[in-house]
This record gives structure tokens, C-alpha cells and sequence, in this order.
């Protein structure tokens, strides 16, 4: 049984002319938490041709961002499924089936609808390309209930976009469901909005009280040729037209955006800014007299799992800074012969954030109207300098990278004393200084 399990693992390989390929990353000093020689591996095998390809891919880490995996037989290793699944496209149409890295539609390090560090999670898409018009409907699953600390969660989102050359502009759009069902069938196959989806369900005679979903929504643009690329996005979570309608008595304005774009230099080198922000309350969940509704633009209900702090960067779906935050970015990359140097400089301003507690220390009755954006007596300030090279060896590519910093006032984990009770991130007095280094090999190999 054992041989034939291993035959029909290995037939693809033999037969199709698969890919493998090993990446391996080692700390071998984090100047914060002082830990020595933490690692990655990520082995991959995967098959491509013309309109289909085929990826699985692991991820063991003990790096300690999250708890470890069936800790007696793998350490304090944790392992993440990453971008594994199928593509294929027929004609016009483009279809991706697995657990996959999620990205946006803009090419940006800041993106607001996906984060740019691409979770993956289990995700279905279908995609229409052509020179004029482009579509995509995008289910995602971001938890399961286990009784305690997850719930059943899931969002779909769409974009349509026109375009006109290398010009392309469009609305996108995501929708966040939670303790009724993990997958809605009507948001992801009806192409309508999924914002008139939702109101329309909720007027309906068959209702029962299940459609209030978070609804964000907002537009896209950007330019893409040869030579450069230029964006602008913008994001608007739970929108309401009481500031254009009823000026006099707004409701919170939960709105993010970002802006930015690439040249090339010359043919080796290119330069990239970046700017994007986030107002206050953006991304967080709704609550319902003190209890949360967990519609959160975030994948986990809870920050703190067995004495492990979630990153808030590894929680929210989108922004990657997520609420209450400015950041700027000056990024440089170049490619001489084999080699690829990427460096980058980037400065980040932010106050409290509250990825699983609604309105942080207030409740829904105290919350700050209108626009708030940095109006904290105490905010964290952050600079970041990056910088990596690696070298090209055929089969094997060898890098290093090197982050070195500091962040002023760092956002630590407080309890709340509000009605519901968990935690969030506000600005301490207490400082760090970031020094990291990383060596990294990436083998491939052809069968």
C-alpha cells in the first residue's frame, strides 16, 4: 500500500516534467527578542504549461509568530499551508481552486483590499481578462468554528474594471460573514454588487435576521507600461452617506487609501514610492450590546492564542498596517548580471489598533464621530531599512537580507475594560531597536 502511495505521489513527476524546488531561511540574529538561528524551510513541487499549473507547497517555521505543530512530533516548528492549488484558464476565463496567496489588484507593498504579504487561505476564483474589460468574483474562507476561539467566517470579493490602453480603472469590493456559514453561494455567483446583494436580502420576507454583513467597498486606477507604473486606491469599510447627506451629524468615516507607483531608471534599475494610510475604527469588528458580531477584516477572532501575540499584520486581510496609520515607502531595486539588490526605506506613524475589539476602549454609543486619524497623545513612530541581495546560480539562488531600525513608543498588547472585554494595541513607552539578519538558499530543479 505503501509503495503504491509513493508511485502515485511520484507518477506526476515522472511523467509531466514537475518542478521541485526547497527554500530555506535562517535567523541568525533578531536584535529584539535576541533569538539565534530560527528557520524556515518551504519545499514546493509544482507543474505548469500553457493553461494549467499545479503547486503544493508547506511551510515549517519556528520563528515563534505562531504556536507550534503537534509540538512532540515537530518541535516548535508550526506549519502553514502556502499557495497550494490549481490554475487553469480556458480562452478568456481564468479559473484558481485551492489554499492560495491572496493579492489585490494593485501592484503595491501597501495594497487595501489584500495584504501584500499574500496569506494564503482556502479560495476560489474565477477571473474574465480581455483588452477591455476584466471581472472576477473571489471566495476566501477564513475560519472555522472550533467552539472557542474561531467562529465560521467568510468573505467574497469582485472587482470590474474598464480599460482604455494602459489605462484601467475600477471598483472593487469585499464582503465579511460570519456565524451563519462559511461559503454564500448568491455573493459569489451573482455578478451584482455584493453590496446591493446584502441590502436587498435584508429587506426580503425570507430574511430571519442573517444578512448584516460588513460591506467595503471603493475604486481603483492605474497606468502600466513599459517604463512605469502608477496607482491610487481607496477603501471605505461599512459605508454610509450620512457625511454627504447629513453632514451635521456624521457617523465614524472608516476610509483607507493609497497611492504610489514604480519607474525604471534605466534598464538594471528602478525606483518605487509609496504612501498609504488608514483612519481610525477601519477594518475593526461590529458589537451588538457587547457582544462581538466578529466582522472584522481580520482572519482571527482573537490576538493572543496559548500565550502567543498574532502580529497584527499576520491578522488583517487587508492593509497590512490596518487602522489609524500613515506610511510612506522609498523603494529601490537593482539587477546587475546575476544579481539583485532591494533596498528600501520606509517611515510609519500609528496609533491604537483594535483588529478584534470593537470601538478599542469605547462602546458603540461613546465612539469618536467623523474623521479620526492620529488623535492619540501618544503614537508610534517606526523607521525601517531594508536591504537585501542575492545572486543567481542556475538552480540555486543564494541571498541575504538585513533590516535595521527602530520603533519609537511600540504598540504593545493592552486588556480592555470595555463591555467586550479583548485586547488591543496602543502605544507604550517603551522603545526598540530592530536589527535582523537573514541567509536564504532556494534550490530548483527540472525532472
Amino acid at each position: 500500500m505503501v509503495k503504491k502511495l509513493i508511485f502515485l505521489l511520484l507518477f506526476p513527476i515522472m511523467i509531466f516534467g514537475t518542478t521541485f524546488s526547497l527554500f530555506y531561511s535562517q535567523n541568525i540574529l533578531s536584535l529584539d527578542d535576541m533569538k539565534l538561528f530560527s528557520n524556515v524551510f518551504q519545499p514546493k513541487i509544482s507543474y505548469e504549461s500553457s493553461n494549467f499549473s499545479f503547486d503544493v507547497s508547506l511551510l515549517f517555521s519556528n520563528d515563534g509568530k505562531f504556536p507550534p505543530f503537534m509540538e512532540p512530533f515537530y518541535g516548535n516548528y508550526y506549519v502553514i499551508l502556502s499557495d497550494s492549488g490549481i490554475r487553469f484558464s480556458i480562452e478568456n476565463l481564468r479559473f484558481s481552486l485551492g489554499n492560495l496567496s491572496n493579492y489585490d489588484i494593485v501592484e503595491s507593498p501597501y495594497s487595501l483590499y489584500f495584504s501584500s504579504l499574500g496569506h494564503s487561505r482556502p479560495t476560489i476564483s474565477i477571473k474574465y481578462v480581455d483588452d477591455k474589460f476584466e471581472y472576477e468574483t473571489r471566495y476566501v474562507l477564513i475560519s472555522y468554528s472550533d467552539g472557542s476561539n474561531f467562529v465560521d467566517k467568510g468573505m467574497n470579493f469582485k472587482y470590474y474594471s474598464v480599460k482604455f490602453g494602459d489605462f484601467r480603472f475600477g471598483y472593487e469590493e469585499s464582503i465579511v460573514y460570519a456565524s451563519r456559514t462559511n461559503f454564500d453561494l448568491d455573493y459569489f455567483l451573482n455578478p451584482i454588487p455584493n453590496f446591493f446583494v446584502q441590502y436587498v436580502r435584508e429587506g426580503s420576507f425570507y430574511n430571519n435576521g442573517l444578512f448584516n454583513d460588513n460591506s467595503l467597498m471603493g475604486f481603483f486606477a492605474d497606468y502600466n507600461d513599459s517604463e512605469k507604473y502608477i496607482y491610487a486606491q481607496i477603501l471605505v469599510d461599512d459605508f454610509n452617506a450620512n457625511r454627504i447627506f447629513n453632514p451635521d451629524n456624521p457617523t465614524v468615516d472608516k476610509i483607507a487609501w493609497s497611492i504610489g507607483g514604480k519607474r525604471k531608471i534605466r534598464k538594471d534599475l528602478s525606483v518605487g514610492v509609496y504612501h498609504a494610510g488608514a483612519t481610525k475604527y477601519t477594518f475593526q469588528p461590529s458589537n451588538e450590546s457587547g457582544n462581538p458580531l466578529y466582522y472584522g477584516y481580520t482572519y482571527y477572532t482573537e490576538i493572543i492564542f496559548d500565550n502567543y501575540i498574532i502580529d497584527y499584520q499576520d491578522n488583517y486581510i487587508g492593509y497590512k498596517y490596518g487602522e489609524n496609520n500613515i506610511a510612506f515607502l522609498l523603494d529601490i531595486i537593482w539587477t546587475p548580471q546575476n544579481y539583485k539588490v532591494h533596498s528600501s526605506l520606509e517611515f510609519l506613524i500609528s496609533g491604537s489598533k483594535s483588529p478584534v475589539n470593537p470601538w478599542s476602549e469605547d462602546d458603540s454609543s461613546t465612539y469618536e464621530r467623523g474623521f479620526n486619524l492620529l488623535n492619540e497623545n501618544v503614537l508610534e513612530k517606526t523607521v525601517l531599512f531594508k536591504n537585501s541581495i542575492e545572486k543567481n546560480f542556475g538552480k540555486i539562488t543564494l541571498g541575504a537580507n538585513i533590516t535595521t531600525g527602530v520603533i519609537l513608543n511600540k504598540l504593545e498588547v493592552v486588556d480592555s475594560e470595555d463591555s467586550a472585554g479583548k485586547p488591543y494595541f496602543l502605544p507604550s513607552e517603551n522603545n526598540e531597536r530592530i536589527f535582523n539578519i537573514d541567509f536564504y538558499l532556494n534550490f530548483n530543479y527540472n525532472f
